[in-house]
């Protein structure tokens, strides 16, 4: 009897882990749709992802994988930092951080994630004419900030993990008309765990990520949970200078999508991208189309990506990675 190859440990367990933990919700798809807390968290801040429709589980990249797929910065050398900056709709804004340094050990990781909701009008139910009282405007907030580690245990195969600290602060919440008030924090630790394969022909890139994976946690007296997403994705060189990549994401919030990106090289100077996102119920969300650009020189990349976002206004990603 041959031995069973030592490659495929890490795929079968983590095949078993993301089947084990989506049968512990038997009623995934339809009563947690738009009802997990921290939304942020499934938040893509990266221009260059963002430009590839999200397409990114089985793309290799720096400091940037923390926001994806771990697994993805196992394979560089030195060290590498992005920034990038979103400007959202409703006047959201996000900014985020990320350093990845390679070691003999493997490649550790931190990154970081801020966002600014900006200022909201605070109010309290009454009897007046208007039906409330204005109590002025306050200023949520929420962030992140995760230790990442990955490595490639064979040349073939990279694992990587994360452990992610996060928290909200959405005000004070003004419970009566005598002062009553309550501070609405919140806070969690989150886990991501990621696996890649990679193989000689085309340069395909067979990969497997988990995002989000929280206990329950409560706010007031209604328990939630946070954005918990599977993701199975390919990617490959389809042609000299061309990559394409697909993935499958089955999020605990929302309908299964399926997410296409492509990327084009020209003299390894610029980058020009595309990508587009199909839900399993296409009506029922406004993001379309998402185009982007790369410059790269000297080991220092600028990426813009633009999104359309339907009835609201377009959103533009900004962000800048340097590797040594």
């Amino acid at each position: 009897m041959k031995k069973l190859n030592l490659e495929l440990i890490p795929l079968i367990a983590l095949l078993v882990f993301c089947s084990f933990s989506i049968a512990q919700d038997t009623d995934y798809e339809t009563d947690k749709l738009a009802q997990t807390g921290m939304k942020f968290l499934s938040f893509s801040p990266d221009a260059r992802a963002a430009a590839l429709g999200d397409a990114m589980t089985a793309k290799t990249g720096g400091a940037a994988s923390l926001f994806y797929n771990p697994a993805g910065m196992a394979r560089i050398e030195g060290m590498n930092v992005t920034v990038g900056q979103t400007q959202w709709i409703a006047d959201i804004s996000y900014s985020m951080v990320g350093f990845a340094y390679a070691s003999n050990a493997g490649v550790l990781g931190v990154s970081m994630m801020n966002v600014n909701y900006g200022d909201l009008q605070g109010t309290i139910r009454n009897d007046s004419d208007a039906g409330y009282a204005d109590m002025g405007t306050f200023k949520p907030s929420a962030s992140v900030i995760g230790l990442g580690y990955a490595f490639a245990p064979t040349d073939r195969f990279s694992v990587g993990g994360q452990v992610k600290f996060a928290n909200e602060q959405l005000g004070t919440a003004h419970m009566d008309a005598d002062g009553l008030t309550e501070k609405l924090d919140m806070s969690t630790t989150a886990f991501d765990f990621g696996l890649m394969y990679q193989m000689d022909w085309k340069n395909l890139n067979l990969a497997m990520s988990v995002r989000n994976f929280s206990s329950e946690l409560k706010y007031a007296e209604e328990s939630f949970e946070i954005p918990l997403t599977f993701r199975m994705g390919v990617a490959a060189d389809v042609a000299e200078g061309l990559s394409l990549a697909v993935v499958n994401e089955r999020p605990r919030d929302f309908f299964t999508t399926t997410r296409v990106g492509v990327e084009y090289n020209l003299m390894g100077m610029l980058d020009l991208r595309g990508g587009y996102a199909f839900h399993e119920k296409s009506g029922d969300n406004e993001v379309g189309a998402n185009l982007g650009v790369g410059f790269n020189m000297a080991g220092i990349s600028v990426n813009v990506s633009y999104t359309d976002f339907g009835v609201f206004d377009s959103v533009m990603r900004f962000g800048v990675a340097y590797t040594l």
